[in-house]
């Protein structure tokens, strides 16, 4: 599959993202909403002119609203309420949770319901509605999970999204952890978006609640392949299985060829997504995709 190309289709979505950043971090500063909209359009005409993914895009778009503003996170009080939620939540249906692998991965894919686009209130009001019900996958590959999870892989990779999606994660990996050598939570390097990074794990207690953290070496969402550092290069070319969660995680993962088989479990939120893998809105899609031959490589 060729990758996503974001230029005309993201256009709005990444205007609507710049809007959001510069609104948290403006503080009512005059002039700083003028001067990001000169930026951004700036690297609207560049990616324009040289293709590359939206997430990347958007990574482009933070950065320079954060060296504009002066702001390091600007949605760093949006992730503290979106875990506060997301814990209040996990801890009425923890118990409800199956026993089961496939329970486990519904249960993860809930949490993808959280969304930098509206607020935690509003994507997690959906959860308790849809967790009472079983999840049907738009596309549904966990019984390949399942059966590379019988062979117990020595070193899994969970790359985390959103932060608050960590609490719907918890499940799912300790069920992996039990049935593999090591499996190491990875999370983002820097912040990027609402993505999970070291500081939301520590601010919320659940810095010691994962056997491996380990993080991209970089900020931003997705996987920023021009940016991570080489010990995650090094990581991700010596797993045996990599779960992925999250939408802009499947976009700069799955086109890139990797040695280890891998997991993409996530909610469909945008029409290009929709008509680039040909889903309905708002489905969920539990996807494997397998490895290449390391000599390949």
């Amino acid at each position: 599959m060729e990758p996503l190309n974001p230029i005309p289709q993201c256009i709005d979505c990444l205007m609507s993202l710049a809007q959001n950043a510069v609104a948290l971090a403006a503080d009512d500063r005059p002039g700083l909403l003028e001067k990001s909209e000169t930026a951004v359009r700036q690297i609207l005409a560049d990616a324009e002119m040289n293709p590359t993914s939206s997430p990347q895009i958007a990574n482009r778009i933070l950065r320079e609203i954060r060296r504009l503003s002066g702001v390091d996170d600007p949605f760093a009080e949006f992730k503290a309420r979106e875990m506060e939620q997301a814990r209040q939540l996990f801890t009425q249906l923890e118990a409800k949770v199956g026993p089961t692998l496939r329970s486990r991965v519904s249960f993860a894919a809930l949490g993808n319901n959280l969304d930098f686009f509206i607020s935690p209130e509003q994507a997690l009001a959906e959860i308790p509605r849809t967790f009472a019900h079983e999840i049907s996958f738009f596309r549904d590959d966990i019984d390949q999970l399942e059966a590379c999870l019988r062979q117990k892989p020595a070193r899994v990779l969970y790359l985390t999204d959103n932060a608050g999606e960590v609490y719907f994660d918890g499940p799912l990996y300790r069920y992996v952890r039990a049935r593999s050598g090591r499996t190491i939570l990875v999370v983002k390097g820097g912040p990027g978006l609402n993505d999970l990074t070291r500081a939301e794990l520590k601010g919320a207690g659940l810095e010691n609640s994962f056997d491996a953290v380990m993080d991209t070496g970089t900020d931003g969402a997705g996987i920023d392949w021009d940016t991570v550092s080489r010990d995650f290069l090094d990581l991700i070319a010596s797993a045996d299985l990599v779960i992925s969660k999250g939408m802009a995680n499947f976009e700069t993962l799955y086109s890139r060829d990797l040695a280890a088989p891998a997991f993409f479990l996530f909610k469909v939120k945008c029409v290009p997504i929709q008509r680039y893998i040909h889903a309905p809105a708002n489905s969920f899609l539990a996807w494997w995709k397998e490895g290449v031959q390391r000599e390949d490589l």
